[in-house]
């Protein structure tokens, strides 16, 4: 059976966690790995992933070491983390495998209903202006325009729909 990697990403707020736990309840077998969680597994020396590329190399190769061990046992896997497409070709490179498909998705939102969302939250967990910041630095890495959604003004139905039945969110060898 042909098996799918959901790599959703975007800033703070963008609807990662509520989009990928929709994607990872709809498929028959999957596993869902909350990115957050495999960051914060390190307690001594933790660094803000976003200021240490050493911190983030380890929680992407956690995250890789994961989904190939999902993927053997035939899941398919939703990752919900800030992802760049760099991530996802690693990925795509370490499963090196025609038969699983790897879909890579950026969601976008407006600065302000970014804002309005993550004010929404609880207070512990509001990002404020880093939210922006993160939208921003997403940007500029110029992912491919093809695996970018704008979610503004569109329903999380309409999202989970959109991604897991679209083809141009694939990532190509």
């Amino acid at each position: 059976m042909e098996r799918c990697v959901y790599i959703i990403s975007g800033p703070a707020g963008a609807g990662k966690s509520t989009t990928s736990k929709i994607i990872a309840e709809r498929l028959t077998r999957s596993a869902y790995i909350e990115g957050d969680l495999i960051d914060h597994m390190v307690i001594g020396g933790h660094e803000m992933p976003w200021l240490s590329t050493y911190h983030s190399d380890l929680i992407w190769l956690n995250i890789s070491s994961l989904t190939l061990n999902y993927l053997k046992h035939d899941h398919d896997v939703v990752i919900d983390y800030v992802a760049f497409f760099s991530n996802a070709d690693m990925i795509k490179k370490k499963i090196n495998d025609r038969k699983i498909t790897i879909k890579f998705v950026v969601l976008i939102v407006g600065e302000e209903e970014l804002l309005g969302r993550d004010a929404e939250r609880i207070p512990e967990h509001q990002m404020g202006q880093r939210c922006i910041e993160g939208l921003k630095e997403i940007l500029q890495s110029n992912p491919p325009e093809k695996h970018l959604i704008t979610t503004t003004d569109m329903e999380v139905e309409d999202v989970v729909n959109e991604i897991m039945n679209n083809p141009r969110f694939i990532v190509k060898n």
